[in-house]
C-alpha cells in the first residue's frame, strides 16, 4: 500500500490515521508526512488489542478529478 501512495504523482502527503482504541505508539504516529518520511506500519513496539495495529495510511491528494 505504501508503495502505491508514493507512487502516485497526485499522492502530495500521506497521513497515518489513528483509531481511537489504537495503543500510545500508534497514537504517536498520527499526522501527515512527506512521501519520503511517511513511517513503517505496524509500528514496533505496536501494544493494539488483539495483536492488531489500529493505523493505517490514507492519501492526501493534490487534485481529486484528472
Amino acid at each position: 500500500m505504501l508503495e502505491r501512495l508514493k507512487s502516485n504523482e497526485r499522492v502530495t502527503l500521506i497521513r497515518v490515521s489513528v483509531s481511537d482504541d489504537a495503543c500510545p505508539v500508534c497514537f504517536s504516529l498520527q499526522g501527515a508526512y512527506p512521501k519520503d518520511r511517511a513511517p513503517k506500519l505496524p509500528p514496533d513496539g505496536c501494544s493494539c488489542p488483539l495483536g492488531r495495529a489500529r493505523v493505517f495510511y490514507e492519501p492526501v491528494l493534490a487534485e481529486i478529478f484528472p
